[in-house]
């Protein structure tokens, strides 16, 4: 999913009128009690209509899977 966004930006808070996202457990660490599958949405001044499209479209792509070139990536680790 977070491959997948184009509007938002993946980081943490910086401060900025920028939508982003983050994924809580990747910076807080293995012992956080965070639970794995939650992302943290800050949204910023972008038009409501592309931040809810994007949105959607990386949650499609990600329940399709991982795409071919990303899949063969992961393969090769």
């Amino acid at each position: 999913m977070l491959r997948e966004v184009e509007v938002f930006k993946r980081a943490t808070s910086l401060g900025g009128v920028e939508s982003l996202i983050e994924h809580r457990r990747s910076s807080e660490g293995p012992s956080s009690p965070v639970p794995d599958d939650l992302l943290r949405l800050s949204i910023g001044i972008e038009a409501p209509a592309d931040l809810i499209a994007d949105l959607e479209a990386a949650l499609d792509a990600a329940a399709s899977g991982p795409a071919p070139e990303a899949a063969s990536k992961e393969a090769g680790r």
